[in-house]
């Protein structure tokens, strides 16, 4: 059984993958008030399929723990859900499996955290790019430092296309393909920023620049290197 301490209240939504079909159908799932979760569950109001590939005709996968493995869904008023969770790359969903249903969280606001594992995600607004504050989108982000400015992790995947066969070559399978990370930092209430550069981390920890360049330069760190960014934000949140 999972228990809560409160009322709980969270959207859903179950994805119901019939065999041999690519195409996945969506039901919205009200969670609220339950002790047992399992005889709790009710849908709420269903929706048309929306078409997909299926990730069983790709080479790999976009997961980083294929398994579903022990996790826990925070909510933002410190309710805890405890449950066996994965998180999906390409498609930017925190996913659990119920028996054979696997259901995606899609009120990601109401969430404060997730963890699983012991790995730490948060959602949360982003600048797509460093010129322009107004193009910002939401996502998943690894939380690895967390302070007045957190460093996030962006995870990345990208589908290689199928290849159709060739003089002297057999067709080859679309496939996922595990890109480099790349790495952000959120201060309080703002959207997170990519750091590319020393001139990036500089601009966004600005209010305290003089300190930190000093101590990068000190140190001989760089912004490339997570170990290296997880001092300097650790540093920073120490000022």
């Amino acid at each position: 059984m999972i228990f809560l301490i409160a009322n709980l209240f969270l959207n859903l939504q179950i994805l119901t993958c019939q065999e041999g079909q690519n195409e996945t159908s969506y039901k919205d799932i009200y969670i609220t008030d339950y002790l047992d979760f399992e005889s709790k569950l009710r849908l709420n109001k269903s929706a048309d399929g929306i078409d997909k590939v299926a990730y069983s005709s790709i080479d790999g996968d976009p997961y980083i723990y294929r398994d579903f493995v022990t996790g826990k869904l925070i909510l933002r008023t410190g309710e805890i859900l405890q449950i066996d969770l994965r998180y999906d790359t390409y498609s930017d969903q925190i996913q659990f499996k119920d028996k054979d249903q696997i259901f995606k969280v899609i009120n990601e606001n109401n969430l404060a955290l997730v963890v699983i594992d012991t790995i730490m995600f948060q959602y949360c607004m982003y600048q797509k790019s460093k010129d322009d504050q107004t193009s910002v989108e939401n996502s998943w982000f690894i939380l690895q430092k967390n302070g007045k400015c957190n460093l996030l992790i962006k995870k990345n995947v990208r589908l290689q296309a199928a290849e159709l066969p060739k003089a002297y070559q057999e067709a080859k399978p679309a496939k996922f393909i595990h890109i480099a990370d790349t790495y952000y930092l959120k201060k309080e209430s703002k959207n997170a920023v990519r750091v590319s550069g020393k001139k990036d981390l500089l601009s966004i920890l600005s209010d305290k620049e003089k300190e930190v360049s000093e101590y990068i330069k000190t140190n001989k760190l760089g912004v490339k290197d997570l170990d290296d960014l997880v001092k300097i934000i650790s540093f920073y949140n120490s000022l």
